[in-house]
């Protein structure tokens, strides 16, 4: 075991000492009836045998099996205390790193990858199962272990001898077998990792795989992919096999070397019969904690890593949980020298932009794909950050806002929406919990969402699922205005809001834009469509050179 693995199980059983002490003390009491087989042994071949007396045989009978029975119910006793050390830790863990998940900076989570940070996450589940309630168990069993021996040496010192040689073998021959099995863990995790990747694109890519010939490169990747996995896990086996098989011959070879030495021993008369098979239990006895501890020894070590990863994942930067607030937001934004490179591009995608949009004004963007509109209304609600330059509202650079604040002044409909898997009503609630029901009705009507939920089974208790990708796509877009336009913000950001939709959403989104211009809201919005083009007060074309972009005037909706 690593010297980090033991600084964490030392962290665990200080941080939870009156757990520990009633473990370790359930673990002498355990630990002492276990010797009770072996004394019964002894006293069996070496009275009852000798005199006959068959009360001696009830008598020591009986108490062996209470004492076998104690022993049990100590040995689950101590498995359930064994059980809540470090449950306070592990939900501490768990919460946080998904937290982190949950607040991560944009930007900050792209470092590293997705498999990286599911990872991450899980890291808290790999810590708590390796110091699982059996494994402590073996933990604490060791000083017993070595209690067993010297009970041993007071019998017969030669085969307590012999029983801490094959100890010694057991675990070098244990830490032998996990190292020769940790590489092939390695490879097997990355062999499995590549075949749900392979799963993953044959159940999202379907339709591409069906329409554009994918299904035989596909099937053939995932072949390879299954051979690789099955060889590796044949290899897997048959180290595993070979460590098992070496634990149970050194075990019969240490039976053979105590039976051989005892056997010696009780020709010389130095030993009774009685004794030397009790002693033989009892090296059993010994030698089954050790040999435990080298099983287990692997997933302590894969604990230490995955501790290593959550640090490293702790660092990750997130948003500040404070910040400025203002009394009331009029509704003005401020692109200041704004520029943004992507994550792992040298190149930037938006280079020192200056515009100001007023209060009350509708700002387009327009350019061709990828030329950056659905960045810039990221950057705009917070969702990634500048490199250089600032977004700022009413005079205040938005970085310095609390995000929840800054998010109660946005409504944001993305180009490719999700929602939570759970209700309708959820969902909007959650974007603001103080509207009613009749609200709520008002806000589907004017998003042209209100039919769609009412051919719903359940109306608003609907449950979504797959993040609402189970909804047309004109569906979830009506629904997704309707969820911007509930936070009730002075700043809506709008990311081609008519794609997708038929000719009766397209002159909802017209309605809502010239209602939104005539309640004085600020409208950011990405699109193609001529018409809101040609009705926005500002446009805003990405297409022009980085260093010279333009506001052109256009005319307000109406």
């Amino acid at each position: 075991m690593s010297g980090g693995a033991i600084g964490l199980l030392a962290l665990r059983l200080r941080s939870n000492l009156r757990l520990t002490g009633r473990v370790f003390a359930a673990s002498l009491a355990a630990n002492l009836l276990g010797l009770a087989s072996s004394f019964y042994t002894m006293l069996v071949l070496n009275r009852y045998v000798t005199h006959g007396v068959d009360s001696t045989l009830a008598a020591l009978t009986v108490g062996v099996v209470l004492s076998i029975a104690f022993e049990h119910l100590f040995r689950h006793v101590r498995l359930r205390i064994a059980g809540r050390i470090g449950r306070a830790e592990h939900e501490r863990l768990s919460t946080g790193a998904f937290g982190i998940l949950l607040t991560a900076r944009s930007g900050a989570e792209s470092a590293e990858s997705d498999a990286a940070r599911r990872e991450a996450v899980r890291a808290a589940e790999q810590i708590d199962a390796a110091f699982g309630s059996a494994n402590l168990a073996t933990l604490f069993d060791l000083p017993f272990a070595l209690g067993f021996i010297l009970v041993v040496a007071l019998i017969s010192w030669p085969l307590a001898a012999i029983c801490v040689l094959f100890t010694i073998l057991s675990i070098g021959a244990g830490l032998l077998a996990q190292t020769d099995m940790r590489a092939v863990g390695r490879d097997l995790a990355q062999a499995g990792a590549n075949a749900q990747s392979l799963v993953t694109s044959a159940i999202v890519g379907r339709d591409a795989v069906a329409l554009f010939g994918g299904a035989k490169p596909l099937l053939g990747d995932w072949q390879a992919a299954a051979k690789a996995l099955r060889t590796l896990r044949e290899r897997m086996s048959m180290r595993q096999g070979r460590a098992q098989s070496a634990a149970q011959s050194l075990q019969a070879l240490q039976g053979v070397a105590v039976i051989a030495t005892g056997a010696v021993l009780v020709v010389r008369g130095e030993l009774d019969v009685g004794s030397l098979i009790g002693v033989n239990l009892l090296v059993g006895r010994a030698l089954a904690p050790f040999t435990r501890l080298a099983q287990v020894g692997e997933s302590w070590a894969m604990a230490r890593q995955a501790q290593a990863r959550l640090e490293q994942f702790a660092r990750t930067a997130v948003e500040a949980p404070t910040g400025t607030t203002l009394p009331r937001y009029t509704g003005t934004l401020e692109l200041r020298d704004l520029t943004y490179t992507p994550p792992g591009s040298v190149t930037p995608l938006l280079r020192r932009l200056n515009l100001t949009v007023p209060a009350g004004n509708i700002l387009a963007l327009k350019g061709r794909n990828g030329s950056g509109k659905t960045t810039l209304i990221r950057l705009i609600a917070g969702l990634a950050d500048p490199q250089e330059g600032a977004v700022l509202a009413d005079g205040v650079e938005i970085r310095k806002f609390a995000p929840s604040w800054w998010r109660q002044q946005i409504g944001l409909l993305p180009q490719e929406p999700t929602f939570l898997n759970r209700t309708i009503r959820d969902n909007l609630l959650l974007a603001n919990p103080r509207l009613s029901d009749t609200e709520l009705h008002a806000l589907l009507h004017r998003a042209g969402a209100d039919r769609a939920v009412a051919d719903c089974a359940q109306g608003l208790d609907t449950p979504l699922r797959n993040f609402g990708h189970e909804l047309p796509v004109g569906h979830r877009r009506r629904l997704a205005l309707a969820r911007a336009l509930a936070v009730g913000g002075r700043l809506i950001l709008l990311d081609e809001p008519t794609d997708g939709l038929d000719s009766e959403g397209t002159a909802v989104v017209y309605r809502t834009l010239i209602e939104l211009a005539r309640t004085g809201h600020t409208v950011v919005i990405a699109s193609h469509d001529p018409r809101i083009l040609q009705g926005a007060s500002l446009v805003l074309d990405l297409d022009h050179p980085q260093d010279t972009v333009r506001a052109e005037p256009g005319l307000v909706m109406s």
